[in-house]
Formats: C-alpha cells, sequence, structure tokens
C-alpha cells in the first residue's frame, strides 16, 4: 500500500493523497472493541470522549466508575450508558495508542514505520453523525486515516502555517476561509494520507463510524539542533560561562567557535546517527538475562 510508485512520488510528502481497498478485518473490528472497551483495562485519559462545542466534553470522564478487588486493586470500568449517552451528545470516543492493544493496528503501525522511517503511533475514533470532535484543524505530523466502519466526509484546506513544529496548535491561529482544497468521503476500506500542517474538517455521514489514524512522526531538521548541542558540550569551551562584561569579545568568539565546530561535523554521518536514534524505541528489556 505505502510502498506503492505513486504514493511515494506523488503523495509522500507532497499532499493528500487516497488509498481504496485495504483490508480492514485485518487492522481491527468491532468484536474486538467490544471486548477492550469491556476488559477493564482502559483508564482516563486513555480513553476519552471529544466534542467540538461541547463543553462538558473538555476533561470528561464520568464514564468511568472505580472498584477495588478483593486484594485491593483499583479497577476503572466503563458505563456503557453514559458513553452511548455521550455519542447521542455528538461526542467522539477516543482510544489512545490503541496498538498496544489490537494486535492488527500494531501490525500495521510497525510495518508503516519500517516502511516510511518514522514513529509510528495510532488513535481509534468511534463517532456518531455529525461534525467531528476537533473541528477545523491541523497536525503537527503526518497523518492516514484508514476508515474501518462507516463513512465520513473529509474537507481538506491548504496550509497556512507550514511546517508546524511538535506542540504547534492549530486552535491558536485562524481557520482557513474560502472552498476547501478538495472533499472526500471516505467508506470502510478508504484510506487518507495528509502531510503536517494540511487544515482538515471531518463529518461522519453514516449512523456510526469507527476509523484508525496512523500518526507519523519524521525527523526534522530542527532534531537535529538538540544533537549538535549535544556534541558541542563536549568542549569545555561550550560548558563555560559567558562574561557579560566583554560581551562584544565573547559574541564573536562564541559565533566563531560555532560555525568552526560545525564545519569540523560529518553531517552525513551525524544525521543517520539522528536518525537512528529517533527510531530507536527506547527502553528493552531482555528478561530473564540479568
Amino acid at each position: 500500500m505505502l510502498n506503492s510508485d505513486d504514493f511515494l512520488t506523488k503523495g509522500l510528502h507532497l499532499g493528500p493523497y487516497i488509498f481504496e481497498s485495504i483490508r480492514t478485518e485485518e487492522i481491527v473490528i468491532w468484536e474486538e472493541v467490544n471486548s477492550l472497551l469491556s476488559s477493564g483495562l482502559l483508564d482516563y485519559p486513555r480513553i476519552r470522549v471529544v466534542a467540538a462545542g461541547n463543553e462538558y466534553s473538555r476533561s470528561y470522564n464520568g464514564f468511568l466508575r472505580y472498584s477495588f478487588s478483593e486484594r485491593g486493586e483499583r479497577q476503572p470500568q466503563l458505563i456503557p450508558g453514559i458513553l452511548r449517552k455521550a455519542i447521542y451528545d455528538g461526542c467522539a470516543i477516543i482510544i489512545d495508542h490503541c496498538e498496544a492493544f489490537f494486535p492488527g493496528v500494531k501490525t500495521l503501525t510497525t510495518k508503516v514505520g519500517t516502511m516510511l522511517d518514522c514513529l509510528t503511533w495510532a488513535n481509534l475514533y468511534v463517532s456518531p453523525k455529525g461534525s467531528s470532535g476537533f473541528g477545523c484543524h491541523f497536525d503537527d505530523h503526518d497523518i492516514l486515516a484508514i476508515q474501518i466502519h462507516g463513512s465520513k466526509r473529509w474537507s481538506i484546506y491548504a496550509p497556512t502555517y507550514h511546517s508546524p513544529n511538535r506542540g504547534d496548535k492549530s486552535f491558536h491561529l485562524p481557520s482557513p476561509v474560502g472552498k476547501p482544497l478538495r472533499k472526500h468521503v471516505l467508506s470502510s476500506g478508504d484510506g487518507l494520507y495528509l502531510p503536517f500542517g494540511y487544515w482538515h474538517d471531518v463529518e461522519t455521514e453514516s449512523d456510526i463510524s469507527m476509523h484508525v489514524t496512523l500518526g507519523l512522526d519524521f525527523t526534522r531538521k530542527s532534531d537535529a539542533l538538540k544533537l549538535i548541542s549535544d556534541e558541542l558540550v563536549k568542549s569545555r569551551f561550550f560548558r563555560e560561562k559567558i562574561n557579560y562584561s566583554i560581551l562584544e569579545v565573547e559574541a564573536y568568539e562564541l559565533k566563531k567557535r560555532l560555525v568552526e565546530a560545525i564545519r569540523e561535523l560529518d553531517m552525513e554521518e551525524f544525521l543517520a546517527r539522528l536518525r537512528e536514534k529517533r527510531l530507536d524505541k527506547g527502553i528493552k528489556f531482555k528478561f530473564p538475562i540479568l
């Protein structure tokens, strides 16, 4: 799917791209979702409800009750009636990092992350008919939305703030005006890739919808700055204090040393090391080896 020449040359990093005929039954099915919702494994904020313009949905966790086992373990339990009411009120149910619970989603995120050299995770959305829970917004990372059940209309607008930093929020900026760049209805088995910064407004057309969105976080040029800083502080010069009594001299020397230090870096090797560092999966255990 993602390794097609057409996507790699016309879609990846460049603009919206539509996929069709995705085998959604290999990703997640309703029975798995219902089993997880009943399992007692989900707690807030791993599961949350969201609705644009619905005040009570913000930080709302009233769909949960807690009990204690005979051993004193605190156990979360979802209340079906309250979650159904939230859906009737226009809220979407979101399960963050759902790849931890669904083997098919885990397989997909691993495959996509390896294929595209990016950090990848997935959120699952169950939405009622009507507007989305977020309104018109952009994401600070690329996304791949896969429609599992029902249908959703996506209205896509060109970026107004290009290449957002991680953590940049679209609600700080005015929404785009005028006609969307394109509209597309995703039905079961369809997928949509969007690079970061593209505004999108989503509306569920069916009575209920389920889709999975993969977040794709690629290595950025700004990521190199932290690694460069870590490299520079190996030198005593960059660890020393700034003497503000000779500010002009200090400024000149610092600039000179920075330029010299960066010029001496093997930038190709450096960027390869940066990619390896970012894609490292973090802490690893090797039990039973101690």
